[in-house]
């Protein structure tokens, strides 16, 4: 709900609670596809967020920027403003690229005993 009430703020919009909540579940499904379950032991693949108490995948300082961006992508999206839709996927790329480095460098690859070998 921090990220939903954020982005209400900094961009008033029509979209429920529910509708937002969905992009979160699926942006948190994609990040836990294409990055967590690879690198984290224990991960749990994130089902739907139904109240937004749900705690979300990535931690801080990458949430903030990597979640609100990406609503507010979303959000120019659906209202067809596509020079905002631009300039905020920009910023959530660049956010998400950050939080990605981070984790390729500070975690092992779960998988990195089955590559080829001299």
């Amino acid at each position: 709900m921090e990220a939903i009430g954020q982005v209400d703020v900094l961009e008033p919009n029509q979209y429920s609670v529910e509708q937002k909540l969905k992009w979160l579940a699926v942006l948190d499904g994609q990040v836990f596809e294409e990055l967590i379950r690879d690198y984290y032991e224990q991960a749990v693949k994130p089902g739907e967020y139904r109240t937004g108490e749900e705690e979300l995948l990535i931690p801080m300082p990458y949430a903030q920027s990597i979640y609100c961006r990406y609503l507010q992508a979303m959000i120019a999206a659906e209202n067809f403003e596509s020079a905002k839709y631009n300039q905020q996927i920009v910023l959530y790329n660049a956010a998400y690229q950050q939080f990605r480095d981070w984790v390729c460098r500070s975690r092992r690859h779960r998988n990195r005993g089955s590559g080829f070998r001299f």
